[in-house]
């Protein structure tokens, strides 16, 4: 069971801080290393980044760890930058959420996604599935669906939740939930769900939602650039660390670079002729020095690595592996091993 990870993006470290805990301390004793490579896709153990949270709360004597996590998310939603950019493709909320659970399926499996429509009673439910080999995770859990929440709040008009469930237990303090929540709420449930009416789902992306999201995701990417300074030394090296923060969202193409770089396509690839190459060879390079890493350190099977790539299935995948190592992922991963 494995995660993407966003260790070093997601303001861990300066979340438990604030409380007065030791980030590196915490992720010791979660049995991670401290930090990742920069620039690079991450996966880790998915029990482990459970108990990363459920160390931190008892490092830091916080019993509502993950819910705080959440609001302690800025403005700008950069933690979430692949959520946010997911709203920026989405014609309304169910592609949205096909697109969320799209994503999450190639980028973990210690959770699984699904919502159910009931049109007669007038609902829409999504429901969190928590594998049943992962260790404790309640403030993992809380994390991850008190940010869906904050998003939904944000970027639907007057949307509202109906209901919430959690399999685990009620805290002593409902304060938190019901802030965040905003509607009832049951602990000791068969299921982790988020209920609302079923109208959300059909509604179109406003204009207003368009003009919101935009400069979200610029922001987004302009902290990923700052935290790289010789990306900035030429267009060549601001594509290549563009790309790895939008690819598995299927937003790798150079219009969506473009858009979010505020330069036009035309004259993207104009630079970056002038630089001696193009906008389908930065991608391809950064495509295969992430497929190169990960068949070597992971085993994530092909069908989600290729979905991790933004490819549309394993077969061009495939295709491509053969083109940069002469034999199929498959192969070279067993190669390397041997």
């Amino acid at each position: 069971l494995y995660a993407r990870s966003y260790r070093g993006e997601d303001g861990f470290d300066e979340f438990v801080q604030s409380f007065g805990g030791d980030p590196v301390a915490v992720t010791k004793a979660a049995g991670l290393p401290p930090s990742l490579p920069k620039g690079l896709v991450n996966f880790e153990p998915f029990a482990k980044i459970c108990d990363l949270f459920e160390i931190g709360a008892s490092e830091t004597q916080e019993p509502y760890f993950g819910l705080k996590w959440a609001l302690a998310q800025p403005d700008d939603f950069r933690f979430s930058g692949p959520m946010v950019l997911l709203v920026s493709k989405a014609q309304n909320a169910r592609q949205w959420l096909d697109l969320a659970i799209a994503y999450h399926k190639i980028h973990s499996n210690g959770f699984s996604y699904k919502y159910e429509e009931d049109e007669a009673a007038n609902t829409v439910t999504g429901v969190i599935s928590v594998h049943p080999f992962l260790p404790p995770c309640r403030h993992l859990l809380e994390q991850l669906m008190a940010g869906i929440a904050l998003l939904a709040y944000k970027f639907l008009p007057d949307f509202k939740l109906n209901l919430v469930t959690f399999q685990h237990s009620a805290p002593e303090d409902m304060a938190l939930y019901d802030r965040i929540f905003q509607c009832p709420i049951i602990f000791n449930a068969d299921q982790n769900t988020m209920s609302a009416d079923h109208r959300y789902i059909e509604e179109k992306q406003s204009a207003v939602l368009t003009k919101v999201t935009t400069p979200l995701i610029k922001k987004y990417l302009n902290w990923q650039l700052a935290k790289h300074p010789k990306a900035k030394q030429s267009i060549t090296m601001t594509v290549a660390e563009t790309i790895p923060a939008v690819l598995g969202v299927k937003g790798s193409g150079v219009q969506h670079i473009s858009d979010a770089l505020d330069i036009h396509p035309k004259k993207l690839q104009r630079l970056l002729k002038d630089e001696g190459t193009s906008y389908s060879n930065i991608l391809d390079e950064v495509r295969k020095n992430i497929a190169a890493r990960l068949l070597g350190e992971s085993d994530i099977s092909i069908g989600r690595l290729a979905g991790m790539l933004d490819y549309s299935s394993d077969r061009p995948f495939t295709a491509a592996t053969k083109r940069w190592f002469g034999v199929t992922g498959t192969n070279y991963r067993k190669n390397l091993r041997a």
